[in-house]
């Protein structure tokens, strides 16, 4: 847990940890709250990550921030925790996506994205992922940043990293994590790919699965890569798996991924 703690260069200690600080405090104020105005771009999920080990679990989330109508301005982005717990640590990086590409390249470190811990969200950031009434962090992305980004493509990713304490397994043997999907507008994101991973040494997990999950969500698995694949094949399930972005969304729903490996 060290080594992955440590691995966050550019991070942020969320409110439990030991070196955390609440949220700066601001005196009550009559003046109207700025509101933020709408996206100039429509962003997706590109792709979610889910990096498992018996120590430890890191979510990455890659949001494609296309150009849009964006001219010039910073941009202040709301994203919720999700669950089991409250991370350890949050690092975002903004990478310019290379000409005609869906995501990032994983070797580029982009530039560090300014993490601000809250308690919900407020008027004067956009929501991206989650939902309002739940805690988290925003993400100032400064004008430089996207300037930088956009000068080489028409295209950037929001790279989004949570290091969290591993979900204890179920009476089966499962592991689960709900992750927050992005609604803008009160309309849900397209989502792309789901990757699970097995981050020890020798491949650990031995099956996985992911679902949309809500009080409207179609409980269809959606398709997903598990890598290392597992030395011995794994039956498949009665229901056929959909692809991520032909599965039908609503804006109340998360994903949920569940993984099975040894104790």
């Amino acid at each position: 847990m060290r080594r992955a703690a440590a691995a966050f260069a550019i991070s942020l200690p969320i409110f439990g940890g030991p070196h955390a600080r609440p949220p700066p405090s601001r005196a009550p104020s009559h003046a109207p709250e700025h509101v933020a105005p709408p996206l100039p771009m429509l962003p997706s999920v590109a792709r979610v990550r889910v990096e498992a080990a018996r120590d430890r679990v890191v979510v990455v989330e890659e949001v494609s921030l296309p150009r849009g109508e964006w001219q010039s301005g910073g941009l202040d982005l709301y994203v919720a925790f999700g669950a089991p717990g409250t991370p350890i640590a949050v690092d975002a990086r903004l990478v310019a996506l290379a000409p005609g590409a869906l995501e990032s390249r994983p070797d580029d470190p982009g530039d560090a994205v300014l993490v601000e811990p809250a308690v919900r969200h407020t008027p004067s950031s956009r929501l991206l992922l989650g939902r309002p009434t739940m805690a988290g962090v925003v993400l100032h992305v400064r004008d430089s940043e996207l300037r930088h980004a956009y000068a080489l493509s028409d295209a950037a990713a929001l790279r989004i990293r949570s290091l969290l304490s591993p979900p204890a397994a179920d009476a089966q043997g499962a592991h689960d994590l709900v992750v927050r999907l992005g609604i803008i507008g009160g309309l849900p994101l397209t989502l792309g790919r789901i990757q699970i991973v097995s981050s020890e040494p020798q491949p650990w997990i031995t099956r996985a699965e992911a679902t949309l999950c809500g009080p409207e969500a179609e409980r269809r698995p959606l398709s997903l890569t598990l890598l290392p694949k597992p030395a011995a094949p794994v039956a498949p399930g009665t229901v056929p798996a959909i692809a991520p972005p032909m599965a039908v969304r609503h804006a109340s729903d998360d994903l949920c991924v569940r993984w099975w490996a040894p104790t």
